[in-house]
Protein backbone atom coordinates (compact mmCIF):
# COMPACT_ATOMS: atom_id res chain seq x y z
CA UNK A 1 0.00 0.00 0.00
CA UNK A 2 2.58 2.58 0.81
CA UNK A 3 4.31 1.66 -2.41
CA UNK A 4 0.84 2.61 -4.12
CA UNK A 5 1.00 5.46 -2.49
CA UNK A 6 4.67 6.49 -3.10
CA UNK A 7 4.74 6.24 -6.59
CA UNK A 8 1.11 7.55 -7.40
CA UNK A 9 2.63 10.50 -5.94
CA UNK A 10 -0.21 10.48 -3.21
CA UNK A 11 2.93 11.41 -0.54
CA UNK A 12 6.44 12.57 -1.07
CA UNK A 13 7.84 11.35 2.27
CA UNK A 14 10.48 8.33 0.88
CA UNK A 15 10.97 7.09 4.65
CA UNK A 16 7.98 5.09 5.67
CA UNK A 17 7.85 3.17 1.92
CA UNK A 18 11.97 2.42 2.24
CA UNK A 19 11.55 0.82 5.79
CA UNK A 20 8.77 -1.14 4.96
CA UNK A 21 10.41 -2.24 1.56
CA UNK A 22 13.05 -3.34 3.37
CA UNK A 23 11.33 -5.10 6.40
CA UNK A 24 9.50 -6.70 3.25
CA UNK A 25 12.96 -7.65 1.35
CA UNK A 26 14.91 -9.28 4.45
CA UNK A 27 12.08 -10.59 6.20
CA UNK A 28 8.61 -10.88 5.08
CA UNK A 29 10.01 -12.59 1.22
CA UNK A 30 12.27 -15.01 3.54
CA UNK A 31 9.11 -15.84 5.79
CA UNK A 32 6.94 -16.66 3.13
CA UNK A 33 9.11 -18.75 1.27
CA UNK A 34 9.72 -20.56 4.76
CA UNK A 35 6.03 -20.90 4.85
CA UNK A 36 5.22 -21.97 1.33
CA UNK A 37 8.38 -24.60 1.22
CA UNK A 38 7.95 -26.03 4.50
CA UNK A 39 4.33 -25.66 5.65
CA UNK A 40 4.22 -27.66 8.22
CA UNK A 41 7.31 -26.13 10.24
CA UNK A 42 6.29 -23.99 13.25
CA UNK A 43 6.87 -20.78 11.29
CA UNK A 44 3.98 -21.64 9.23
CA UNK A 45 2.07 -22.60 11.45
CA UNK A 46 2.44 -20.73 15.33
CA UNK A 47 1.74 -17.11 15.34
CA UNK A 48 3.84 -16.84 18.01
CA UNK A 49 7.03 -18.47 16.56
CA UNK A 50 6.38 -17.11 13.00
CA UNK A 51 6.64 -13.54 15.03
CA UNK A 52 9.88 -14.17 16.65
CA UNK A 53 10.91 -15.26 13.29
CA UNK A 54 9.98 -12.38 11.63
CA UNK A 55 10.87 -9.97 14.05
CA UNK A 56 14.65 -11.55 14.20
CA UNK A 57 14.58 -11.79 10.10
CA UNK A 58 13.86 -8.23 9.77
CA UNK A 59 16.19 -6.84 12.94
CA UNK A 60 19.17 -9.02 11.44
CA UNK A 61 18.36 -8.00 7.69
CA UNK A 62 17.90 -3.94 8.71
CA UNK A 63 21.03 -4.02 10.57
CA UNK A 64 22.87 -5.06 7.73
CA UNK A 65 21.49 -3.47 5.36
CA UNK A 66 21.92 0.31 7.25
CA UNK A 67 24.78 -0.54 8.51
CA UNK A 68 26.42 -1.47 4.99
CA UNK A 69 25.03 0.67 2.96
CA UNK A 70 24.40 -1.40 0.30
CA UNK A 71 21.02 -3.14 -1.20
CA UNK A 72 22.45 -6.19 -1.73
CA UNK A 73 21.58 -8.40 1.21
CA UNK A 74 18.22 -6.30 0.89
CA UNK A 75 17.83 -8.09 -3.01
CA UNK A 76 19.65 -11.36 -1.87
CA UNK A 77 16.67 -12.31 0.29
CA UNK A 78 14.25 -11.14 -1.60
CA UNK A 79 15.60 -12.72 -4.99
CA UNK A 80 16.42 -16.40 -3.20
CA UNK A 81 13.27 -16.11 -1.48
CA UNK A 82 10.89 -16.36 -4.72
CA UNK A 83 13.13 -18.49 -6.50
CA UNK A 84 13.18 -21.10 -3.64
CA UNK A 85 9.26 -20.61 -4.10
CA UNK A 86 8.79 -21.28 -7.96
CA UNK A 87 11.39 -24.02 -7.48
CA UNK A 88 9.41 -25.81 -4.53
CA UNK A 89 6.01 -24.78 -6.52
CA UNK A 90 7.45 -26.10 -9.78
CA UNK A 91 8.70 -29.57 -7.96
CA UNK A 92 5.13 -30.03 -6.60
CA UNK A 93 3.55 -29.23 -9.89
CA UNK A 94 2.17 -26.10 -8.11
CA UNK A 95 1.53 -24.06 -11.11
CA UNK A 96 -0.52 -21.23 -9.59
CA UNK A 97 2.00 -20.79 -6.84
CA UNK A 98 5.07 -21.57 -9.85
CA UNK A 99 3.10 -18.20 -11.94
CA UNK A 100 2.95 -16.09 -8.81
CA UNK A 101 6.42 -16.83 -7.73
CA UNK A 102 8.06 -15.76 -10.94
CA UNK A 103 5.49 -12.91 -11.92
CA UNK A 104 7.33 -11.61 -8.15
CA UNK A 105 10.87 -12.42 -9.75
CA UNK A 106 10.45 -10.66 -12.73
CA UNK A 107 9.54 -7.56 -10.99
CA UNK A 108 12.15 -8.02 -8.04
CA UNK A 109 14.91 -8.37 -11.19
CA UNK A 110 13.43 -5.31 -13.10
CA UNK A 111 13.78 -3.41 -10.31
CA UNK A 112 16.74 -4.63 -8.89
CA UNK A 113 18.46 -3.51 -12.69
CA UNK A 114 16.43 -0.58 -13.33
CA UNK A 115 14.19 -2.17 -16.08
CA UNK A 116 11.14 -1.30 -17.27
CA UNK A 117 9.74 -4.14 -20.11
CA UNK A 118 7.01 -1.96 -20.16
CA UNK A 119 7.92 1.88 -21.70
CA UNK A 120 5.13 3.98 -19.80
CA UNK A 121 5.90 2.01 -16.64
CA UNK A 122 9.04 2.92 -14.17
CA UNK A 123 10.74 0.16 -12.79
CA UNK A 124 9.03 0.52 -9.44
CA UNK A 125 6.00 0.30 -10.97
CA UNK A 126 6.66 -3.09 -12.69
CA UNK A 127 8.01 -4.63 -8.83
CA UNK A 128 4.74 -3.03 -7.14
CA UNK A 129 2.53 -4.83 -9.70
CA UNK A 130 4.56 -7.88 -10.17
CA UNK A 131 4.27 -7.88 -6.24
CA UNK A 132 0.45 -7.60 -5.84
CA UNK A 133 -0.33 -10.20 -8.94
CA UNK A 134 2.00 -12.68 -7.17
CA UNK A 135 0.66 -12.28 -3.91
CA UNK A 136 -2.69 -12.37 -4.99
CA UNK A 137 -2.12 -15.71 -6.93
CA UNK A 138 0.12 -17.04 -3.71
CA UNK A 139 -2.80 -16.54 -1.23
CA UNK A 140 -5.63 -17.99 -3.96
CA UNK A 141 -3.67 -20.81 -3.77
CA UNK A 142 -3.03 -21.01 -0.31
CA UNK A 143 -6.67 -20.54 0.17
CA UNK A 144 -7.78 -23.28 -2.45
CA UNK A 145 -5.57 -25.73 -0.18
CA UNK A 146 -7.70 -24.75 2.55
Amino acid sequence: MLGVLRFSGLYADENPHMIVSMIAGVAAFPALAVSVMVPDSPIARKWRVSSVFLLLLATVGLSIVIYSGSRLYLNACALLAMAGIAYVSLRARRWVDVVSAVTMLVGLLCFAVKLSPITPLQPADVLHLALAVGWLGLDRSRSAAL
